[in-house]
């Protein structure tokens, strides 16, 4: 089938300016179906002649405006041909924004990236916290620094395909020695990217559909209840040292995240009707409001670290999380942890959710309101069931009515001993092979 195709230059009359111009408006129209564009020219309605679709010779600025409808008129024709020959497929609709997408200029992938990081940016303190805004400016700054190496500055958005992916990857994995979650955090950041060159009809095609970005699952650990004995029993020497275990202990008894304990302040503890005192506070991440009982641990720890203060942050002086995560890991040892032990800032959290709420039989939606999480699915991650828990809840089955009539049975149905044929072919297979051609 024959395509056809039809440019026609008219002017909105229905619109005019102070100086009573008209905006000159281009229609395409290919195989039935039309689309139209301003061209952002004016003239008068007088000077304009529709049958020819230009300005009358007559007019003073005639020549200029007519030579740009001219390049226009090119410019589509060219298009459409090219279009026509390389993708066999074509709509008005397609044509004009192939066409609007050549008039401006398109952005480097550097500048994209960077007008996503602002957007990021702006969102920042509403939708999305300051520490993942970070995490992106951090991946921007790794991907810049990928195509300074690779002399690749001027990188268009076109260019991204799966080769500069993988080489990407491998960059950060073997040059940048980047964890292989951080890897696959900064593959998803540059992604989004993409998708915005995508929305703007920069690129018409995802190359990332043409890779896979692995996010490698990590055991969530969590310290045991004799672990966490040994560090209630341990007292450091130094009181920078004990102000580390504190915290650290802290989010062992509420389940507050590390930025959440950063932010704590006394006016987070609440006493409610019933009496009992509880923590109540928006997370930083989410901004869901957290809910936590105090347990009795948790209250001598506030106690101590108060002394004697009504108000303002309950930690006056906090750690980074990378001297926090240091000092945590020398002080577990010292305290007489095996040594290979892994405990980090987040570490607290999960014991509170797995050692002191799931195993003792607290409901998992108990725990998710607790813990501030948006899905109990995020809950479920920390449900981690250890050995301990498994030998206590099979204890009952160990002398239930089932088992015992299941080894009744086995008593009195014995193994059937085997007949006579079947234990001399049992016999013979026990015997060891005779070499046939042995003398």
């Amino acid at each position: 089938m024959k395509s056809t195709f039809a440019i026609l230059f008219y002017i909105d009359r229905s619109k005019t300016n102070e100086d009573g111009l008209c905006v000159i408006r281009c229609r395409i129209t290919c195989n039935g179906t039309s689309s139209s564009f301003s061209t952002q020219l004016q003239t008068s309605p007088d000077e304009w002649l529709a049958r020819k679709g230009y300005i009358k010779a007559t007019t003073g600025n005639s020549s200029g405006i007519n030579l740009q409808l001219n390049s226009i008129e090119e410019c589509l024709h060219s298009l459409y041909e090219r279009t026509l020959r390389e993708e066999n497929y074509i709509t008005a609709e397609y044509l004009k924004e192939r066409y609007m997408q050549q008039s401006r200029p398109m952005p480097t992938l550097t500048k994209l990236y960077q007008s996503v990081c602002e957007y990021k940016e702006e969102l920042q303190g509403r939708t999305l916290s300051k520490a993942t805004v970070r995490a992106f400016k951090d991946s921007y700054k790794s991907f810049v620094h990928f195509l300074q190496v690779r002399d690749r500055a001027d990188c268009m958005p076109t260019e991204v395909d799966k080769t500069l992916l993988e080489d990407y990857r491998l960059f950060m994995l073997r040059d940048l020695e980047n964890k292989e979650s951080s890897v696959g955090n900064r593959l998803r950041h540059l992604h989004q990217v993409i998708r915005k060159a995508l929305q703007e009809r920069y690129v018409r095609e995802d190359p990332f559909e043409l890779i896979d970005i692995e996010t490698p699952t990590y055991e969530r650990n969590a310290l045991t209840a004799d672990d966490l004995q040994k560090l209630l029993a341990y007292r450091p020497h130094r009181s920078t040292d004990n102000h580390c275990r504190l915290i650290f202990l802290l989010g062992c008894f509420t389940g507050l995240a590390f930025s959440d304990l950063k932010k704590l302040r006394m006016d987070d503890v609440y006493t409610f009707g019933d009496g009992r005192r509880y923590i109540s506070l928006c997370r930083t991440k989410t901004q869901n409001r957290s809910i936590v009982p105090l347990l009795p641990i948790a209250e001598e720890i506030l106690t101590i670290v108060s002394d004697g203060r009504k108000e303002g942050l309950l930690f006056r002086e906090f750690p980074t999380n990378s001297h926090f995560n240091r000092k945590i890991r020398d002080i577990i040892i010292k305290a007489g942890l095996p040594p290979h032990t892994e405990a980090t800032s987040h570490t607290a959290r999960h014991t509170f959710a797995t050692t002191i709420c799931l195993e003792n039989g607290l409901p998992i939606e108990t725990v998710s309101k607790m813990l501030g999480h948006r899905f109990i699915s995020t809950t479920e991650l920390y449900a981690k069931v250890s050995k301990g828990k498994i030998a206590r809840e099979m204890q009952p089955l160990m002398g239930s009515n089932i088992t015992r009539k299941l080894r009744e049975a086995l008593r009195v149905c014995p193994p059937k001993k085997p007949s006579g044929e079947q234990a001399v072919f049992l016999l013979a297979a026990k015997q060891p092979s005779l070499n046939i051609n042995a003398k």
